[in-house]
C-alpha cells in the first residue's frame, strides 16, 4: 500500500463523538454549489446538507460546520480556491481527479491541516504552493511530475504519489530552507543542492527502474539530511556514494529486491555514526566473493539489520560497538565466537536462520540473543537455560544442536541462581544484581517493590516498603529474602563442624563474592560457597583456610559489601582428618586429608607424593661437532625412570649411563656449533622441554678484534693491549689530560661520574616466567639489607615466597684477574665486578624460570661545570664473543661526551653446583631509548650463580678538555650536588637476564 493510500485511509477513519447530521446554515449552500458544479455522485444527492455529516467519509464539528470534505469531481472543471474558501473550518480536504485552478494551491487555508490533491492537470508546478501542514499532490495517471524548488518554498513537509522530479526552474539559484521532508516516487535520486533543510528523504521506486547513474547526486546532499529511506522493486548497484557523506545519520533504510555483488569490500566508516542502518533484503548476489559486503560500518551504529541474502562468511568485529545487531536468513557459517566480542553494555543480538556454528559461554549472558534455526553445540548457558521454559526465551535457542536444550523440567536451583540487591549510596535507588536472574520483569514477583528489567540481567527496583523484600523467581519457584536498606548483617548464632562454620542470623546474602567472614585479630578467612550449602538472608556456611593455627575464644564477623556485623565471640575447635603416608616427600594437609607434596614431587594415581617432577638445570658441550659425542645432564630426575627417552631436535638419543637421580648421560648426533636445539626429557608421564646449545665453541673473540692494537686470547676472549691502549677492546688512550672517574655504590646501584656526565647501574626487576614466555609471578623484593664488604658492598633481599636474593659489587683497585664456572676474566683498575646468587626459590610450576633485569643509563648532571666539546650524542655498540652462537652477545658499549661505559658479561654460570654454559640476548627493540640485554638463569632446585657483569668507564682518545673550545656558562662548580638535579639527554639500557634454558610441562 503506497504512502498516499495509507493517508487516504487514515482520514476516512477520523471518528468523533460528537457529531452533527446537519451542515450548518451557513455553509449549506456552500455545500450544494461544489457538489452541483462538479458533479459529485456522493454529494450530489437529495438532502445532501442533512445527510453529510453521517456519511462516514465526512466528518463534522458538533456545530455542524464540515471539518472533512472528500471531493469526487465527474467533470473537467476547473477547482479553485473559491469553491472551498466558505467552508470556514475545514481540517481536511481531499480531491480526486480534480482539473485543478492555480488558486487552489497558492490560496493559504489558516483552518486546512491536511491537503490531499490527485490532479490530472498538474504537471509542472514553478509558483509558491501556499503553507500547508501537510500536503500531498499526485498525478490521476501516475505521470511524473515536476517541481521548482521555489514551489515548495512554504512546505516543511511535502507528499506524493506519483513519479517526481525536481529542476530550478524560473527562479535561478533559489535556495530552499523551509522544506524538511520529501516523501516522493522517483526514478531518481533527487538533487538536493538547493532544498538545503531537507532531513528526511523517503524514495519510492515502485515497479519502475531506479536510475543508478543519479547515486552521484548522495554525494551532494545537505549536511542537513538524517533519513534516508528507499523502497521498492528490483535489484540495484548498492550506492557506496553513501559513503561519502561526512554527517551523522539517524537512519538509512533499503528495502528493495535486493543489490548486486560490488567489485570491492564497501567501506562506510567516513559516515561518523548511523543510528539505524538496514537493508530488508541483501538478494542472492550481494556479497564480495561470498563475504559480507560491508569492510567498514562507522564507527557508531546504533541498530543494524541485514537479512534475506546468500552470505557465508562475516567478520563479527564489525559489530563490537553496535548495541542492536539482526543479521537474519543469510546463509552464514562463519562461527560465532564463543566469547561474547561486544563491548556495548546491552547488546541485543539476532542471527537466526543461518547456519552459525559455535558454543556460547557466560559472557553472553549480558546479551539478548536470538539464534534460532543455526548449527550451534555444547551447552547453552545457565542464564538462559534456566528460562528456557519461557516461550521467547525457549524459541529463541530452538533448532540447534545442544545438548541441554529442553523447555520443560529445565530446573535450576539456589546454586545457579543468585540475586542480592545493591543501593546506590547518593540517589538511593536500588538495582537487583546477580547470577542468572533471567531476562523478564513479568517473571520476578516481590513483595513490596516495582520492579522493571534495565537490561543485562540486571533490573531496577522503585517504591519498596521495608528492610528487605521477598522476591521470587516464578518460573522456578524460588524465593529469596534481600535487604533492601543497607541494614548491617546480625549474627545470632554460630556452630561449628570440623572446618566448616554454619552462621544463623539476618540480612545476609546469597551470593558468596560479596561477603566476607572473619575470625579472630589475624584474621583468620572463613570462605563462603554454595557448593554444600546455598547462603540465603538467614543462614550462611564458610569453610575455614588450611592451616588453622588460632584455637579458643574467637570473634566472627560477617561483612556483606561494606557492612560489617558486630563480633560475635565462639569458642573455636579443630579436628583434623587422616591423610594417607606423604612418603616423606609432602606434608599432610589435615583440612583435606591429602598430601601437598614438596616442589620436586607430584602424587599420580596411588603413587603419592613419590613421581618425580624433573627438570634440567645445566649440561655439558660435546667439543666435537662433526662427529658428536658425550653429554651430561644435570637437574633432579628423582629415582623412578619408568619410559626414560631423551630428544634432540625430535630425535631420540642413546642413554649411555644408568641415570641417577641428578645425572643423565647421553650421545648427541654431529651437529652444528651455536646452534640452539630443543630437548626433551620424558619419563613417568611427564615431559620436560627446554632449548640447549649442545656443541663447544672453543674459540672464543675479542671484542673489536682488540682494534688491531692488542692481542687476542682466544680461550678467554680477552684482549692484551700494546702500550698506549686501553679499555676491554684496546681503544687508544687520549693525550690530553684526563678528567677524573670517581665510582661508588649507593642504595644497590652503580654510579660512575666523570665532569657532568653520569652512568648509573642498578637492579631492575625479577620476575618468573613460564616456558612459552609469559610473565607468571612479577617478584617484589622486601627492603634490601645491605653489608658493606672491603672493596664494595653486598645486597640481600627476600620475595614473598623466602627467596633470598644476593647482589655483590666490587671495587676493583687494580687489574685483578677471576676464575668462574670454568671462564678466566680480568677486570682492570676503577672498574666494578657484580654476582648475582638466587636461592630457594620456590617456582610456581617445575616449567617456570626467572628473569633478572638490571638497568644502565647515562644522564648529563647540569648542577655541575658543563664541557661541551665533546659529542653529547649517545652511541651503542654491541658484540658477542662467537659469532657463530646464535643470538649471542657478550660485550656492549654507551658513548657520551667522549667517556664510555663498557659492559662485559659472561657466557658461564652455575647452576646447583654445576657449571654450564649460559647464552646472552640483546633485544634491538627500543622503548624509550632502552635496549634489552639477557642472561639465562635456568631452574634451578637451591642456587643459580651469576660472576659478572662488570663495568668499567674510560676516556675516549678523541676527548677534549674544557679549554680546548668557546667557553661555557657554570651553573655550579659543586660536583656533589645530589643527582636529581636537571638533566639532559638522559637514555637508558635495561639489562635483562633472560631466561632461554628451562621449560617444562606435563
Amino acid at each position: 500500500m503506497n504512502s498516499t493510500r495509507i493517508l487516504y485511509l487514515f482520514i476516512t477513519i477520523i471518528t468523533f463523538s460528537n457529531i452533527c447530521y446537519g451542515v450548518a446554515v451557513i455553509e449549506d449552500q456552500c455545500l450544494k454549489n461544489i457538489a452541483q458544479k462538479f458533479q459529485d455522485p456522493g454529494l450530489n444527492v437529495p438532502n445532501i446538507v442533512s445527510t453529510f455529516c453521517s456519511l462516514k467519509i465526512n466528518n463534522c464539528f458538533v456545530n455542524g460546520s464540515v471539518q472533512q470534505l472528500i471531493l469526487n469531481p465527474k467533470n473537467t472543471i476547473e477547482l479553485s480556491n473559491s469553491d472551498i474558501s466558505c467552508f470556514s473550518n475545514l481540517e481536511v480536504f481531499v480531491a480526486n481527479n480534480a482539473t485543478v485552478n492555480q488558486t487552489l494551491l497558492t490560496t493559504p487555508f489558516d483552518s486546512i491541516k491536511s491537503f490531499i490533491l490527485i490532479s490530472n492537470n498538474l504537471l509542472s508546478v514553478d509558483f509558491e504552493i501556499a503553507p500547508f501542514p501537510f500536503i500531498t499532490l499526485s498525478d490521476t495517471e501516475k505521470r511524473t511530475l515536476t517541481f521548482s524548488n521555489y514551489a515548495l518554498k512554504n512546505l516543511e513537509n511535502f507528499y506524493s504519489d506519483s513519479y517526481v522530479n525536481f529542476f530550478e526552474g524560473s527562479h535561478v539559484g533559489y535556495k530552499n530552507n523551509v522544506t524538511k521532508t520529501l516523501n516522493i516516487y522517483s526514478i531518481n535520486i533527487p538533487d538536493l543542492t538547493n532544498m538545503i533543510k531537507v532531513d528526511t528523504l523517503t524514495l519510492n521506486i515502485g515497479y519502475s527502474t531506479l536510475n543508478e547513474t543519479s547515486y552521484v547526486n548522495f554525494k551532494i546532499f545537505p549536511a542537513n539530511v538524517k533519513r534516508i529511506t528507499i523502497n521498492g522493486y528490483g535489484t540495484y548497484r548498492f550506492p557506496s556514494e553513501i559513503g561519502s557523506i561526512s554527517t551523522p545519520l539517524d537512519k538509512l533504510s533499503f528495502s528493495v529486491d535486493g543489490f548486486t555483488a560490488p567489485s570491492s569490500p564497501i567501506d562506510f566508516s567516513n559516515i561518523p555514526n548511523i543510528g539505524s542502518f538496514s537493508i530488508s533484503k541483501m538478494g542472492e548476489n550481494f556479497s564480495y566473493q561470498g563475504n559480507f559486503p560491508f569492510s567498514k560500518l562507522p564507527l557508531k551504529c546504533i541498530s543494524v539489520l541485514f537479512q534475506n541474502g546468500n552470505i557465508s562468511n562475516i567478520d563479527w568485529e564489525l559489530f563490537k560497538n553496535i548495541t542492536s545487531v539482526s543479521i537474519r536468513n543469510l546463509q552464514l557459517v562463519t562461527p560465532l565466537p564463543s566469547k561474547n566480542p561486544f563491548i556495548t553494555p546491552f547488546l541485543v543480538l539476532d542471527i537466526s536462520n543461518n547456519n552459525i556454528t559455535g558454543t556460547l559461554d557466560d559472557s553472553w549472558c549480558s546479551a539478548n540473543i536470538n539464534i534460532n534455526n543455526n548449527q550451534f553445540s555444547g551447552k547453552i548457558p545457565n542464564c538462559f537455560y534456566c528460562y528456557l521454559d519461557i516461550a521467547t526465551i525457549g524459541n529463541n535457542f530452538a533448532l540447534n544442536n545442544f545438548s541441554n536444550y529442553k523447555t520443560v523440567n529445565n530446573t535450576c536451583g539456589y546454586d545457579l541462581i543468585v540475586p542480592y540487591i545493591i543501593k546506590d549510596r547518593a540517589s538511593s535507588s536500588l538495582t537487583l544484581n546477580g547470577k542468572n536472574l533471567g531476562f523478564s520483569s513479568n517473571n520476578i514477583k516481590t513483595s513490596t517493590c516495582i520492579i522493571f528489567y534495565s537490561g543485562s540481567g540486571v533490573f531496577s527496583l522503585n517504591v519498596c516498603a521495608g528492610t528487605y523484600v521477598n522476591i521470587t523467581i516464578i518460573n522456578q519457584n524460588l524465593n529469596f529474602t534481600l535487604s533492601l536498606d543497607n541494614t548491617v548483617p546480625k549474627i545470632d548464632r554460630v556452630a561449628q563442624s570440623n572446618n566448616t562454620l554454619t552462621i544463623s542470623g539476618s540480612y545476609f546474602s546469597y551470593e558468596p563474592s560479596i561477603m566476607n567472614i572473619t575470625i579472630g585479630t589475624t584474621p583468620l578467612k572463613c570462605q563462603v560457597s554454595n557448593s554444600s550449602s546455598t547462603p540465603s538472608f538467614y543462614e550462611i556456611q564458610c569453610d575455614i583456610q588450611y592451616p588453622i593455627i588460632e584455637y579458643g575464644p574467637r570473634n566472627v564477623t560477617v561483612q556483606v559489601n561494606s557492612l560489617v556485623s558486630k563480633p560475635y565471640e565462639i569458642y573455636l575447635n579443630y579436628s583434623k582428618a587422616k591423610c594417607p603416608d606423604c612418603n616423606g616427600n609432602g606434608i599432610c594437609n589435615d583440612h583435606s586429608g591429602k598430601c601437598e607434596c614438596f616442589n620436586n614431587w607430584i602424587s599420580i594415581g596411588q603413587n603419592i607424593c613419590t613421581v618425580p617432577n624433573h627438570y634440567l638445570s645445566a649440561y655439558t658441550q660435546v667439543s666435537d661437532a662433526e662427529n658428536g659425542g658425550i653429554l651430561y645432564l644435570y637437574g633432579f630426575f628423582g629415582d623412578t625412570h619408568n619410559g626414560l627417552k631423551v630428544l634432540i631436535d625430535g630425535s631420540q638419543c642413546a642413554i649411555e649411563v644408568g641415570p641417577t637421580s641428578t645425572t643423565i648421560v647421553i650421545s648427541v648426533n654431529p651437529g652444528t656449533i651455536g646452534k640452539n636445539s630443543s630437548i626433551e626429557i620424558y619419563q613417568n608421564t611427564l615431559t620436560f622441554y627446554g632449548t640447549i646449545y649442545p656443541y663447544l665453541n672453543p674459540i672464543k673473540e675479542c671484542p673489536s678484534n682488540c682494534n688491531s692494537h692488542g692481542k687476542c686470547n682466544t680461550t678467554t676472549g680477552e684482549c692484551t693491549c700494546q702500550n698506549g691502549y686501553t679499555g676491554v677492546d684496546c681503544i687508544a688512550k687520549t693525550n690530553s689530560t684526563l678528567p677524573s672517574i670517581t665510582s661508588r655504590i649507593s642504595n644497590g646501584a652503580v654510579i660512575f661520574r666523570s665532569e657532568q656526565t653520569v652512568f648509573t647501574v642498578s637492579p631492575y626487576s625479577f620476575n618468573e616466567f613460564d616456558y612459552k614466555g609469559n610473565i607468571i609471578n612479577i617478584n617484589s623484593i622486601n627492603s634490601w639489607r645491605i653489608e658493606n664488604t672491603n672493596q664494595g658492598a653486598k645486597f640481600i633481599g627476600t620475595s614473598a615466597n623466602n627467596a633470598t636474593f644476593e647482589l655483590t659489587y666490587l671495587k676493583v683497585t687494580q687489574n685483578q684477574q677471576f676464575s668462574f664456572a670454568g671462564n678466566e676474566f680480568t677486570v682492570d683498575a676503577g672498574g666494578i665486578k657484580m654476582s648475582i646468587t638466587v636461592s630457594n626459590y620456590t617456582y610456581s610450576n617445575q616449567s617456570n624460570f626467572l628473569v633478572a633485569a638490571l638497568r644502565a643509563n647515562v644522564e648529563s648532571d647540569l648542577s655541575v661545570t658543563q664541557n661541551k666539546c665533546n659529542n653529547g650524542t649517545t652511541v651503542f655498540t654491541s658484540q658477542s664473543n662467537s659469532n657463530v652462537t646464535l643470538n649471542n652477545y657478550n660485550y656492549f658499549t654507551i658513548s657520551k661526551d667522549a667517556k664510555r661505559l663498557s659492559i662485559r658479561v659472561q657466557d658461564r654460570l652455575i647452576s646447583d653446583n654445576q657449571p654450564t654454559f649460559m647464552v646472552n640476548q640483546l633485544q634491538t627493540k627500543l622503548v624509550d631509548n632502552s635496549l634489552v640485554f639477557g642472561m639465562t638463569l635456568p631452574h634451578c632446585g637451591k642456587q643459580c650463580s651469576i660472576d659478572g657483569p662488570d663495568f668499567i668507564v674510560n676516556v675516549e682518545p678523541n676527548y677534549k678538555t674544557a679549554s680546548s673550545c668557546a667557553p661555557t656558562s657554570t651553573t655550579s662548580s659543586s660536583e656533589n650536588q645530589p643527582s636529581s638535579s636537571i638533566r639532559e639527554s638522559s637514555i637508558s639500557i635495561i639489562l635483562i637476564i633472560i631466561p632461554i634454558l628451562i621449560s617444562l610441562s606435563f
